[in-house]
């Protein structure tokens, strides 16, 4: 089995070691000193300070963006919101979940985010504006520098959800003017599903969350952190997974962090080059080093199916409008060139070496 998706990723020994072992006792000394340590190399991977504060949540990725929103903000608010794809409109929909008004910037399929988008916005006033770094329902990297400058001119909190971007992208919390980020152990970090975490500025932290009434329990990012002071969590966490993300944070630590990220990004040059040597179709704005978005006039999930079933190799279908027009490649995880080859060699069996040069 090889998985070519954008979560779960195929995992690297050293994590799979430790996921098949007995999982201890958590309220002790020893998990919270893990849990402490754990967080302070993952401030350091994003370039956050000392004093970011981090809530380690045992939940998906959509739990965070929720505890995030709602935590933050509240019905006396009006953010922004990027939805160029199913996860920006997820950030919407959570928004009307919790009664927060928000403006869209509404980009369909193909349209690449540009400074001009975000004109019509500029003399108005936001409490945040929510943007998914990496589109990853798409593919499409969005320009940080731009939305962080456009935050910056307006006082604007800036809440990136860099679920698959992390690791695959370069980040900088403080260099990119990130207020908030988000992320989830399943992308990049190649670990199981089942813990999502939220990095805060102090001036997000102190300045929007403590001052806010969130009306949330289990997703109280407040409660969460209060307890990571001491290296625990509120409830019963995800304790493998937590586990899990110790190893492989000690891991990207001794590689490298750039390191990590120029892995990612050469598999997938390796991958693009290979398609568009056969003439495969892929979008034109710039795209994270996580996803190739591979287009089709129709019948896509219908060679997804194949391959899995066929070939054993599993890449990412697409659903709503694009799903028969859009497959998605991953590049995270333990992937290698060669299982690239593979993926090539079942995707001329399937489609047939004259598709490529259509």
């Amino acid at each position: 089995m090889r998985l070519f998706t954008v979560g779960p990723v195929m995992m690297f020994p050293e994590v799979l070691e430790a996921s098949g072992r007995q999982l201890p006792y958590f309220r002790t000394e020893e998990f919270s000193k893990m849990m402490l340590e754990s967080e302070s190399m993952l401030k350091g991977l994003l370039g956050a300070g000392p004093d970011y504060r981090t809530a380690f949540l045992t939940a998906s990725g959509t739990g965070a963006m929720e505890a995030a929103v709602a935590g933050l903000f509240s019905a006396s608010d009006r953010l922004l919101v990027v939805a160029g794809g199913g996860f920006g409109r997820r950030f919407g929909e959570i928004c009307d979940v919790h009664g927060i008004s928000h403006d869209d910037i509404v980009l369909p399929f193909g349209k690449k985010l540009e400074a001009s988008d975000l004109d019509p916005f500029r003399d108005e006033e936001y409490a945040g504006l929510l943007v998914n770094m990496d589109e990853t329902s798409t593919g499409q990297l969005y320009d940080i520098r731009m939305l962080s400058d456009f935050c910056r001119s307006k006082g604007t909190l800036l809440v990136v959800d860099a679920i698959s971007a992390f690791l695959a992208d370069p980040i900088d919390m403080r260099r990119d003017g990130i207020d908030v980020l988000i992320t989830s152990s399943q992308k990049a970090l190649s670990l199981a599903p089942g813990i999502s975490i939220v990095v805060l500025s102090r001036d997000a932290y102190e300045g929007r969350l403590l001052r806010n009434d969130s009306h949330l329990y289990y997703l109280d990012l407040k409660r969460h952190i209060k307890d990571q002071e001491r290296g625990q969590t509120p409830f019963t966490p995800a304790v493998g997974t937590l586990i899990e993300l110790n190893v492989a944070l000690r891991s990207i630590r001794d590689a490298g962090i750039d390191d990590v990220v120029a892995r990612t990004a050469r598999l997938a040059a390796y991958f693009r080059k290979g398609a568009a040597e056969r003439g495969i179709r892929m979008p034109d704005y710039p795209l994270s080093n996580a996803v190739t978005p591979l287009i089709f006039d129709s019948g896509a999930y219908g060679v997804f199916e194949r391959l899995r079933k066929e070939y054993g190799v599993t890449v990412t279908p697409s659903g709503g409008d694009l799903r028969d027009r859009l497959l998605r490649v991953g590049h995270m995880g333990n992937l290698s060139e060669e299982d690239y080859d593979v993926l090539f060699k079942a995707l001329d069996d399937v489609l047939g070496r004259r598709f490529w040069m259509l």
